[in-house]
């Protein structure tokens, strides 16, 4: 009886050993529990900050793609008045030009029906001249 007496004590002490490694097991799990609930808050809190600056980042990527269609269209716009208005200038420019040149080229035929004039009449005198010149010579002498 004595044996079985020092078997249970032996067992029961196996048992208080166990259920003190136990008892550190679960707080040492405890304390892994609590320390993984402030680490899954902070993750939360992180993921929340940048879930807000992803949000705000992608707004603010909606305003600038929004501001370079406007600034397309308006060059588009602006691109448009200016083909506009150098084909404008262009024709204006073609219609002076020719109109410089129907000037000119008036001027210039009426030029030269003077020139063809002039010659004309100086062969007339020079010819006269040249006819008569000898008379006249003679009559001054």
């Amino acid at each position: 009886m004595e044996d079985t007496n020092v078997d249970l004590k032996v067992q029961i002490e196996s048992l208080r050993k166990d259920i003190e490694n136990v008892n550190n097991i679960q707080t040492k799990l405890d304390t892994a529990i609590e320390k993984l609930t402030d680490v899954s808050t902070s993750i939360k809190s992180m993921l929340a900050v940048h879930e807000e600056k992803i949000s705000r980042q992608e707004q603010i990527d909606e305003v600038i793609f929004d501001k370079l269609k406007e600034r397309a269209s308006d060059i588009n716009n602006v691109y448009n008045d200016l083909h506009k208005n150098i084909n404008q200038v262009e024709r204006r420019l073609l219609l002076e030009i020719k109109s410089l040149k129907q000037d000119l080229t008036g001027r210039v035929s009426m030029l030269e029906k003077w020139k063809w004039l002039i010659i004309g009449g100086s062969i007339v005198v020079g010819f006269i001249l040249s006819r008569n010149l000898l008379p006249l010579i003679e009559m001054m002498s």
